[in-house]
């Protein structure tokens, strides 16, 4: 599998995309075995990506949501209205991630580098995290970003484990205590570690012992899901009509300083309240809120505003 590869697939038509996610999941459920479930987030991804399921392939394939305690509370009700959903719930609490392991800022890449180089007793590990490797061949590979390197020496830690710990461990519990097996709504198209992740598999499944998953709308792109919303006339979570782009966690700070339009604008906007309970969670002494001000966010409580989330909501 190359780059050109995956660029051709992602230039396919809706309908040999749709034909493409059947025919991955058929190969997948063929070849484990195993009893399936499908990874329901609430999202429009995995929403399409159920319906494609239930509706190509079996439909009484059953989902599973993780209730991290971080949903919108239009994200769990739109779950908890969808048939077949197993509800899994991660042993620690957000509050409890972002005291231990400390904030998700910037990307999980760089979140990821920066909790090393604050942590590591590695000189090595340190070095390729402040200066990469590879140089010669004209890259450097491993290395923060020059504009984000000061975080380190931030008194806060700045880290991507809220991820592993309210989401990719409750669901290798889960594996592990059924035997099932995970089909999952993630694009390549996301960032480029799925390009890499995508390629690295050579496909849309995978069979590795320690990683059996299926991965049916790698391909496809965010245009695709609106258009196959739109044509099977898919019910989807009403966030996206209020001004959401995505429904993630809503304490997330991924991405967060390139946004045009805030999350947290929305999230403030909607649910006051848990915007100042996620404002005020606390790592090493410092708030959230500080974190977020010392990547350069601009907070909606602080900022005068000429329009609110509300006037970007679809009528």
């Amino acid at each position: 599998m190359t780059i050109q590869e995956l660029n051709t697939r992602q230039g396919w038509t809706l309908s040999q995309k749709i034909d493409h996610a059947v025919g991955t999941v058929e190969a997948f459920l063929s070849r484990t075995g195993k009893v399936p479930y499908v990874s329901f987030s609430g999202g429009k991804d995995s929403t399409v990506l159920l319906d494609i399921v239930r509706r190509f392939v079996d439909r009484d394939i059953k989902a599973v949501f993780c209730n991290t305690g971080n949903e919108y509370p239009e994200i769990f009700r739109f779950v908890r209205s969808t048939e077949n959903v197993t509800i899994i719930r991660p042993g620690i609490t957000v509050k409890e991630v972002i005291g231990k392991y400390g904030f998700p800022l910037i990307s999980k890449e760089q979140a990821h580098g920066i909790r090393q180089a604050k942590t590591t007793k590695s000189e090595k590990l340190l070095s390729i995290r402040l200066h990469g490797t590879d140089k010669t061949r004209g890259y450097t590979s491993g290395k923060i970003a020059d504009r984000w390197q000061y975080l380190i020496k931030q008194p806060f830690m700045v880290s991507e484990q809220c991820c592993e710990c309210l989401k990719k461990r409750p669901f290798a519990k889960y594996n592990k205590q059924t035997g099932e097996v995970p089909i999952l709504g993630i694009m390549a198209g996301e960032s480029d570690l799925r390009k890499q992740q995508y390629i690295r598999r050579g496909g849309c499944n995978s069979f590795q012992n320690n990683h059996i998953a299926s991965y049916p709308i790698s391909i496809w792109t965010d245009a695709d899901i609106w258009a196959y919303l739109r044509k099977f006339k898919v019910p989807y979570c009403e966030l996206y009509d209020k001004g959401h782009t995505r429904t993630g966690c809503m304490f997330c700070g991924f991405g967060a300083h390139i946004e045009k339009i805030s999350r947290f604008e929305l999230l403030y906007d909607l649910h006051p309240k848990a915007y100042n309970v996620f404002m005020n969670y606390q790592n090493n002494g410092y708030t959230y809120r500080e974190a977020l001000r010392a990547i350069g966010v601009q907070l909606p409580d602080e900022t005068p505003r000429l329009f609110t989330s509300k006037d970007f909501q679809t009528k």
